[in-house]
């Protein structure tokens, strides 16, 4: 009689809820992806700006190196960054 009720017995129920650890578990692993996920964004927004100051820092001559090479349309968002900073100081190619 065992063996007829042993394959029953080690199944859980159909609306059986689920264990508290799991949930526990689930929701540590969701709130660390989640910080992962906006430290990335925030060494991102980090990079940008270093990004743009360095373009912002560059001598004239430089500057117009950069948009020399970025200068074909459509232009990568660096070109774009290095033509804004060329009409803010007035100079062109």
């Amino acid at each position: 009689m065992a063996n007829v009720f042993s394959g029953f017995l080690s199944r859980p129920a159909a609306n059986a809820p689920a264990a508290p650890a799991t949930n526990v578990v689930e929701v540590r692993m969701l709130k660390t992806r989640m910080k992962r996920l906006a430290d990335r964004g925030d060494r991102v927004v980090q990079r940008l700006a270093e990004i743009e100051a360095s373009i912002t820092n560059l001598s004239n001559e430089d500057l117009l190196d950069l948009a020399d090479i970025f200068k074909a349309e459509p232009r990568p968002p660096i070109g774009e960054m290095a033509f804004l900073e060329m009409a803010r100081r007035e100079i062109s190619l």
